[in-house]
Parts: structure tokens; C-alpha cells; sequence
């Protein structure tokens, strides 16, 4: 379901099939040491979990330590936990002058396998939209070799 306000040229939405039973992949997104192993852009990164609270409320901190020895810094608040279903929250980079977004993912059985759809929407300009779009391609590819 969008949300108000959001249009095509500033919602992102990507549908994967990965080869592993849907509460598997739902643990990859909600366990911060299952996290700490996909959940960046390259294989170049490293990511550190220091916060996940997986509770209605509760907030997240995801590092992603670029090779340069930059830190690109993500918080939100999880709005939506139905495992292994859906999964909603919100995201704002602590590094970079953009305003808050939201992340749907859901989790779908198929057949012994999972596919899921991202939707991640309220970008300012189709700018970010792509710019979140090679993120989430890269964090998605090495989500599929981790499972």
C-alpha cells in the first residue's frame, strides 16, 4: 500500500527471488548478526549493527564502512514486525541532508523459496531514488549469496 505523498519518480520498488524459506530471510533483516554479513552496497564494505531493537517503536543504527575509511551511518524506527511477513521502517542517513524515508519489505512463500518486494519510498528527487536503487541492488545480491 503507498503511502500519501508518494509518487512513482520518488518510490523505489524491487522484487527478489532468493533460494531460502522466507523466515530465514526474515531473520537475515531482523538478526544484527545476520545483518552485519549482506547488508551493504559492495563486497568492499563491512557493516556493524550497534542498535536493533526489533519491537513496534523500537530504533536501528546500521554502520557501512566504505574501504576510504568512510562511515555511512542509517537510523530508523521499526513501524511494522509481522514475521515472517512484512516488515516496515523508517530510514534517514545521519551523514547525508535528506529527509526521512520509509522501507516496506515483504516476504513471500514460493514454493520453497522467498521473494521479496522492497518498496522504499518519500525520496526528495528520482535523484536519490537511483542512487538508493544501486544500494539496494548491491545489499540485495550479497543478501542472496549469504543465504
Amino acid at each position: 500500500m503507498a503511502t500519501p505523498n508518494a509518487t512513482p519518480e520518488t518510490t523505489l520498488r524491487l522484487a527478489r527471488l532468493f533460494a531460502a524459506p522466507r523466515r530465514k530471510v526474515f531473520r537475515a533483516w531482523t538478526d544484527p548478526e545476520e545483518l552485519t554479513k549482506w547488508f551493504a552496497p559492495g563486497d568492499d564494505f563491512t557493516t556493524k549493527v550497534p542498535e536493533l531493537e526489533l519491537r513496534v517503536g523500537g530504533s536501528y543504527r546500521i554502520e557501512m564502512h566504505s574501504p576510504a575509511g568512510n562511515v555511512h551511518c542509517v537510523v530508523g524506527t521499526y513501524r511494522e514486525i509481522s514475521p515472517p511477513d512484512r516488515l516496515v521502517y523508517t530510514w534517514r542517513w545521519l551523514d547525508k541532508d535528506m529527509s526521512e524515508t520509509l522501507v516496506t519489505v515483504e516476504f513471500y512463500e514460493r514454493g520453497g523459496q522467498t521473494e521479496i518486494v522492497l518498496t522504499h519510498e518519500l525520496f526528495p528527487t528520482a535523484e536519490w531514488r537511483e542512487l538508493h536503487a544501486q544500494g539496494w541492488n548491491g545489499c540485495l545480491a550479497r543478501l542472496a549469496r549469504s543465504l
